[in-house]
């Protein structure tokens, strides 16, 4: 995946990636049936336990009790809606041209990131099988450790792109 954008120095790079898929999926008190069925339909399941995240056909992040971030190309946000039964009123929808991506990697990732966002990225307590909602500079973020990046992804409202930019520009200049 190309970068669109990259600050680095010595021991921390971020580059902005292009976000790809991204849906939101909403159900309304889901069925354990109905988590199964859509499940299979897009190749992960999908994750009850707060924070967590699962991977397989897409990377799927839970964000509530009845919202999940779907990333990744799985089944057509009809056909998911689709799968769930009525009762579940599923509402399946592409976020991803409104969301902005970005990934922080090298030994001091965690060390820049804890300048902006309260959260503990210690290894040992944020795996990659973690993610959080929070506060990053201030504006909403999601931030998760994908699988073989050595560091974290973020992911914003892409109207804060060029605040971002600005805001990891000057922080990566510590690391030199």
């Amino acid at each position: 995946m190309a970068d669109i954008w990259k600050a680095a120095a010595a021991t921390v790079a971020v580059r902005e990636r292009a976000p790809g898929s991204i849906a939101t999926l909403r159900l309304r008190r889901p069925s354990a049936d109905d988590l199964a069925r859509i499940g299979a339909l897009i190749g992960t399941t999908l994750p009850t336990v707060p924070n967590r995240i699962a991977d397989g056909a897409a990377r799927v992040i839970w964000i509530g009790p009845d919202e999940w971030l779907i990333l990744g190309d799985t089944a057509s946000n009809a056909a998911i809606e689709a799968a769930a039964t009525d009762a579940a009123a599923a509402l399946c929808v592409g976020v991803g041209d409104g969301r902005c991506m970005f990934e922080a990697t090298g030994p001091d990732a965690a060390e820049l990131l804890a300048k902006a966002t309260s959260i503990d990225l210690h290894p040992a307590l944020f795996t990659e099988a973690m993610s959080a909602m929070t506060l990053f500079a201030q504006v909403n973020a999601i931030v998760d450790r994908p699988p073989g990046l050595d560091g974290f992804r973020l992911i914003f409202d892409v109207s804060l792109r060029d605040y971002l930019r600005r805001w990891f520009g000057d922080a990566v200049v510590e690391f030199g």
